[in-house]
């Protein structure tokens, strides 16, 4: 819910903050569980700011790649997060500090409840209010988390290792609303798949991401048309 000003209201707020909190401790004793070091993993979590990057870099790493694969999967994962900042980049006047700081805490929830604020004003307090509480909750999740990674030892015995498995699926089932995206997915999927079996771990993931290029020449829009809409519409719709 929000409030009259179109603003999250502090439940919702300590929902996400929560939430995130969860996400950083299940990501943090991954990484632990991997043998990262500590340092590493908690100066990961306050540069990278991405949980589903620290993911993609533990997979690769737990089905036998190398760093390097491993960073660029990671780097590939995150980029979205720098779109995002660009989408609210003139949503209110900002100096080249709050430029830097928002693109580096950007994340779904902060960007959607900017966007959708009434005025500048209102975009740039929804921003913050919402990015500081998930990126409160993020860090002392991965605190918590490391310290749990240390004396879980193998995490696998609790299940974590099926999080980033989780979060794949997840953003697969998004993806299939609309063409462009389900494009994307689908041909990614087939390409590693197809891949995996010969390919150095870490390629394969790698590779997949040349399904994007397809569907980057795909018109965006529902994957099925809306209940009412014939093609005619559907058509007239995208002019």
């Amino acid at each position: 819910m929000t409030t009259p000003e179109g603003e999250l209201r502090a439940v919702d707020l300590i929902a996400l903050a929560g939430a995130t909190f969860a996400v950083g401790i299940t990501v943090s004793a991954v990484m632990i569980g991997i043998d990262t070091p500590p340092g590493v993993v908690m100066l990961a979590a306050v540069v990278a700011f991405s949980g589903s990057g620290e993911l993609a870099y533990a997979a690769v790493i737990l089905g036998g790649g190398g760093v390097v694969p491993a960073l660029v999967s990671a780097l590939l994962v995150s980029a979205r997060f720098g779109l995002l900042a660009m989408s609210i980049a003139n949503r209110w006047p900002m100096k080249v500090w709050e430029k830097l700081a928002a693109m580096e805490i950007s994340g779904e929830p902060a960007v959607a409840a900017a966007l959708i604020a009434p005025d500048p004003a209102s975009a740039r307090r929804s921003y913050w209010r919402t990015a500081l509480a998930m990126g409160g909750g993020w860090l002392a999740g991965t605190a918590v988390g490391i310290l749990l990674g240390n004396v879980i030892g193998d995490t696998s015995r609790i299940g974590l290792d099926a999080v980033f498995p989780a979060v794949l699926v997840g953003t697969v089932i998004s993806a299939m609303r609309s063409r462009d995206t389900a494009v994307a997915a689908v041909g990614g999927g087939l390409v590693a798949l197809g891949l995996t079996p010969f390919a150095p771990a870490g390629l394969p993931f790698l590779l997949a991401t040349a399904a994007a290029l397809v569907a980057a020449k795909i018109a965006p829009g529902p994957l099925r048309p809306v209940a009412g809409e014939g093609p005619a519409t559907c058509a007239a719709g995208q002019e």
